[in-house]
């Protein structure tokens, strides 16, 4: 599932699902917020509808997926993975292979989450119950209609904190907003986001030259 917003469609359709594709990947979905309904509740509502028993790896619009990608996915297909982690975001790279839910990674460039535990998410914050919870940032992130991530990484320490959540390295994806119109959320962010295991530094500058070359074509 690629969680995508109109303005970053033409990445998504010329470059992130062709490289998904090549690799053999099948089923793929995306979740276009084309009524710009807003970070927060757009995933909140995708989570929603997700109609499966088993799992689905959740791609953000802004990524660059390593070159084993399918493989890798295929491999880790149990319970919640964190696919991607970055020190600005928050996740602590110490922390890898199967962790405790409050040690997990919670950053949204690419994780899988079991689709019944998508929907009780979904729920989870519809129904409010999130309020119950002890994390004042949440009130602010949902008056913002920002921080899928947070309400996520808070859900699974609600209803989840006793079990366990793999952080995978190396990294599946690499961040890549700043090539592609930059971040849609922090518009002002100087810095590069990047993933902290990353392997497919030259699939990074195979992108960057494609780019390049879309943008002198225009």
């Amino acid at each position: 599932m690629i969680h995508a917003v109109p303005e970053r469609m033409w990445y998504v359709e010329e470059f992130l699902i062709p490289s998904l594709e090549a690799q053999g990947a099948d089923r793929i979905r995306v979740w276009n917020d084309e009524k710009h309904r807003g970070n927060l509740r757009s995933c909140m509502e995708c989570f929603a509808a997700m109609d499966g028993q088993g799992g689905t790896w959740h791609l953000q619009d802004d990524v660059l997926v390593c070159r084993d990608f399918v493989k890798r996915c295929r491999e880790h297909d149990e319970g919640v993975v964190y696919g991607f982690c970055c020190e600005y975001f928050l996740d602590d790279p110490d922390l890898t292979g199967r962790v405790y839910v409050p040690d997990a990674w919670h950053s949204f460039q690419c994780v899988r989450i079991p689709d019944a535990w998508a929907r009780e998410c979904a729920a989870w914050y519809f129904s409010g119950a999130w309020r119950d919870f002890p994390d004042p940032e949440l009130t602010v992130l949902q008056e913002v209609n920002k921080g899928d991530d947070s309400f996520f990484h808070a859900f699974l320490e609600d209803r989840h904190g006793t079990e366990t959540v793999e952080n995978l390295r190396p990294n599946l994806v690499e961040h890549v907003d700043l090539w592609i119109g930059g971040s849609v959320l922090r518009h002002y962010r100087d810095y590069q986001a990047k993933a902290h295991y990353w392997q497919d530094g030259d699939l990074v500058l195979q992108l960057r030259a494609a780019l390049r070359a879309r943008r002198e074509k225009r």
